[in-house]
């Protein structure tokens, strides 16, 4: 399976890519710079040479604009796409190994495996790769990442239904089984008829309402604050404008797409359940509700830890990303993932908040990097709890509920302990 020629191939393809990545760092975050060889020139700057668009040595050839950028401006992002072309090849080995247990295990194997398993996780990588460094750099993940990220997984997701993680039990005994929403169980019976379609449009179309710009508060009762939160959707104040200057209030361009596409995807997801094979829609439907576990955990606990902490547990960007991540991966992996983000980012967090004296952390980066750890040791990680699904699968959501309960208690009890004790 393994061939150097292809794998050197691999790493130039990630090296472009982390060119891409570098691109999308600076011109998709909030206060844009104009540092990237493939964006427009800085106005200090009247040419550019052509070797500084190459992969990795055009940072070097850019290193004379340390006055325009900033000193040693160059060394970040030389070292992404050097980064990249790294991972890009460890990843075609990784796959490797993973298509080669599944020729063992399955006469049916397709040759092409590999890549339908290999392509989706590193277009999962590129996106939290700038996610990543946007959130680093201003804390706040652009929409443009998330929202893409999402409506790409559920692409994948259906018309490359070999994409999903492997159970790799499964594998041990000689079958090739990929996961679904309900594994490791077998598939829910009602799982094709028309309600699981039901199910699949409303869950899009609260993606949707949920990822798009708003303003949400209680402050001023539930039906008010539901009224706000309507216009603030639809007619959304401009706070761009003069004080004198008018003009018609409309919602942003970013609402409009989502709700655009929103709309195609019912169309999407009805013409996969009506004419595409079972293994498409299983897939399909399982990415949806994989989006919904990350949305709905983060969530919960952005809200739970608000109420119960008086301040923003997490950044409504979290609960994107964990939404783009569960349509990648499965509720399954987006789970585990939550859970060993703090443990990802501990020795930066602890680093941080000595250096710079900060008690507040980018969560983001650390989902990320959960993520990618999910993947490359997932045959570790579901051996762990395969017994435990296996047996329990059914009582999920309701451990996660008692544990969101707790967490909101135990924060509660520690505002207190801060407010009177240690005040």
């Amino acid at each position: 399976m393994f061939s150097w020629s292809t794998c050197l191939i691999v790493m130039i393809i990630g090296s472009v890519v982390g060119m891409f990545v570098n691109w999308g760092i600076y011109n998709l975050a909030w206060n844009k710079r104009r540092i990237s060889p493939w964006g427009p020139l800085p106005e200090e700057i009247s040419h550019r040479s052509w070797s500084t668009r190459l992969p990795i040595v055009g940072w070097l050839r850019m290193k004379p604009e340390t006055r325009q950028h900033g000193y040693l401006f160059w060394v970040r992002p030389f070292w992404i796409e050097v980064g990249m072309a790294l991972f890009f090849g460890y990843t075609y080995s990784h796959f490797s190994n993973v298509a080669y247990l599944a020729s063992q295990a399955d006469a049916d194997f397709s040759p092409f495996l590999l890549w339908r398993q290999a392509i989706p996780f590193l277009c999962m990588t590129t996106l939290l790769c700038i996610a990543t460094f946007v959130d680093f750099d201003e804390r706040m993940i652009p929409d443009e990442v998330t929202v893409f990220g999402t409506l790409l997984a559920l692409v994948l997701s259906a018309f490359l239904p070999e994409s999903r993680l492997l159970d790799t039990e499964a594998l041990l005994n000689g079958e090739l089984i990929h996961l679904h929403a309900y594994s490791p169980k077998v598939w829910f019976e009602w799982g094709n008829e028309s309600r699981a379609l039901l199910y699949s449009m409303g869950l899009l179309g609260f993606w949707g309402i949920a990822s798009m710009p708003k303003l949400c508060t209680l402050r001023f009762g539930l039906q008010r604050g539901l009224q706000l939160m309507l216009a603030s959707v639809i007619r959304p104040r401009r706070h761009s404008l003069s004080s004198g200057e008018k003009r018609k209030r409309k919602p942003f361009t970013v609402t409009t797409l989502i709700a655009v596409s929103c709309m195609l995807g019912w169309v999407f997801l009805y013409a996969i359940w009506a004419w595409g094979d079972a293994r498409q829609w299983e897939s399909l439907f399982s990415s949806i509700l994989g989006m919904t576990g990350g949305l709905v955990l983060v969530w919960g606990v952005r809200i739970i830890g608000s109420v119960a902490a008086q301040q923003e547990a997490m950044g409504f960007g979290d609960v994107t990303l964990m939404a783009m991540i569960g349509a990648f991966l499965g509720w399954q992996a987006v789970i585990i993932t939550f859970f060993i983000a703090p443990f990802a980012g501990i020795v930066i967090g602890i680093i941080q908040a000595i250096v710079r004296k900060e008690n507040e952390l980018a969560f983001g980066p650390y989902l990320s990097l959960g993520a990618i750890i999910i993947v490359l040791f997932w045959e570790t990680v579901w051996g762990r709890i395969y017994g435990v699904l296996n047996e329990q699968i059914d009582s999920v959501p309701f451990v996660l509920m008692l544990l969101l309960s707790a967490m909101g208690g135990m924060l509660f009890v520690w505002r207190i302990i801060k407010e009177k004790i240690l005040a």
